[in-house]
């Protein structure tokens, strides 16, 4: 998988978060755009595609769960991993039962963030080949 070619959209109202988010994936050698706010982020999944997003659980104005239900009508397709500073059981059971591919608690490392969006885009790419042969 090259990571060149995907594009990744982080989505928090948390500036520090979203820079570090950004510059990790980056040095990684992903494509990443940075919103901070809900209404951003679908002003610019409007504009492009992206392979997957890192989306905050609370912002001010659309959640993030308001954000993800866009998300799934403009593409489909797209991985999505919540963040979120309140893994309550609610929470977490609502995640999964909308489809997120993972959530990420905070506070996380940058470790943490490499090792989830590395795992979420390789079950994707997974899936995507169909053949059986991935294991992840």
């Amino acid at each position: 998988m090259t990571t060149a070619k995907k594009k990744i959209l982080v989505v928090d109202d948390a500036s520090p978060v979203v820079v570090l988010c950004v510059n990790v994936l980056q040095a990684l050698g992903y494509a990443v755009k940075g919103a901070n706010r809900g209404e951003m982020a679908i002003e610019l999944m409007r504009k492009e595609p992206f392979d997957l997003m890192v989306l905050d659980y609370k912002m001010p104005g659309m959640s993030g769960f308001e954000v993800f239900a866009q998300a799934r009508t403009l593409h489909p397709g797209m991985a999505v991993v919540l963040v979120t500073g309140h893994g309550t059981p609610e929470i977490v059971n609502e995640a999964n039962r909308m489809g997120f591919s993972a959530i990420l608690l905070k506070p996380f490392t940058s470790d943490e963030l490499r090792g989830t969006v590395e795992k979420v885009l390789a079950e994707r790419a997974c899936l995507a080949e169909l053949d059986g042969s991935c294991h992840t």
